[in-house]
């Protein structure tokens, strides 16, 4: 996962494509995962940045990505721009919050970025699969014929 999602060109290929929203949909549902729970557990609609950039970093979703700090900064931002967080730097704690929004809450109630990020990674896996069967069609056709020319010289 080379290129952040927004410098696609006409050669991105639809595998990397697929591989960087699921990316960046897993990182929207587990930011609103983490908000939800302060939420329930802290009656607070609101969580330190630090928190989010430093959890995230002990998961598998950001494996394998050269600036993963830069791509947390645009899916951050991404999240604001949609009106998921607010993010505000609190001048008498010298800290940067995200706070959960209202829209947020109801993507989070309806699971939209969840969904999103299942269906990627399903498509991921349906493509696997695909070439796993092509794979296994053509050494079936190889074998029938090698079994086919074989019969015919015991035959002859």
């Amino acid at each position: 996962m080379g290129r952040p999602y927004r410098y696609y060109d006409i050669k991105t290929s639809r595998k990397e494509i697929i591989e960087e929203n699921a990316s960046k949909y897993l990182f929207f549902a587990w930011t609103l995962n983490r908000l939800k729970e302060f939420l329930l557990c802290a009656d607070a609609k609101r969580i330190n940045e630090g928190y989010i950039r430093k959890s995230i970093h002990k998961t598998e979703l950001l494996k394998g990505i050269k600036e993963p700090e830069k791509l947390v900064d645009k899916w951050l931002v991404d999240m604001e721009i949609i009106g998921l967080i607010r993010v505000e730097f609190e001048p008498n704690i010298q800290q940067t919050l995200i706070y959960i929004t209202e829209k947020g809450i109801e993507e989070y109630k309806k699971q939209t970025y969840h969904v999103l990020a299942a269906n990627l990674l399903e498509a991921q896996e349906s493509r696997r699969l695909s070439k796993i069967a092509i794979i296994i069609a053509i050494i079936s056709v190889c074998v029938a014929i090698g079994i086919g020319v074989l019969s015919c010289i015991i035959n002859d």
